[in-house]
């Protein structure tokens, strides 16, 4: 009869500190059977990526589509641009009027979007080992030009041969 009231004790007295124990927020482990605090899970490191796409401007006839344009272009399509500049792409080209010029807008936007920038028609500037980020000037109009070679005499255009 002894063994039964201890019995009986044993089981009610297991199943009242049982009831106890938290569950909601916590994790159980095996050697800690009350569980501890989860902390909240670290956000991912934020990660950056320029892509770029041609001006589409041309020797000694400018033109092309301005950075702030194609920047608006992005943010249409949902990326967040966290910086923009003005570029070269590193090839050389035949100088003549009307031929390309090399000029491109650089964007710098965050990795998870980089799949959308490509479909919009950009490219990694990885792609390009040879390219630069120049300076960007916005002439009287309001639209940027590049211009990559500037001599010490004020003169800014495009090639300066001195």
């Amino acid at each position: 009869m002894l063994n039964v009231r201890v019995g009986a004790l044993a089981l009610f007295s297991s199943l009242f500190l049982a009831a106890c124990v938290p569950t909601s927020g916590y994790v159980l482990q095996p050697w800690n059977p009350w569980g501890i605090a989860t902390p909240a899970p670290a956000p991912p490191p934020v990660s950056y990526t320029d892509v770029y796409k041609y001006q589409g401007s041309r020797q000694c006839e400018g033109g092309g589509v301005p950075l702030e344009d194609m920047k608006l272009q992005l943010q249409s399509a949902g990326v967040v641009v966290t910086g923009t500049s003005c570029g070269m792409d590193g090839r050389m080209y035949p100088a003549f009027c009307g031929g390309a010029d090399g000029r491109i807008n650089v964007f710098t936007i965050n990795s998870n979007s980089v799949n959308t920038a490509l479909s919009q028609g950009f490219s990694p500037l990885a792609d390009l080992p040879g390219a630069q980020k120049t300076s960007c000037y916005v002439n009287n109009s309001g639209t940027s030009t590049t211009y990559p070679y500037s001599s010490s005499g004020g003169d800014n255009s495009y090639y300066s041969y001195q």
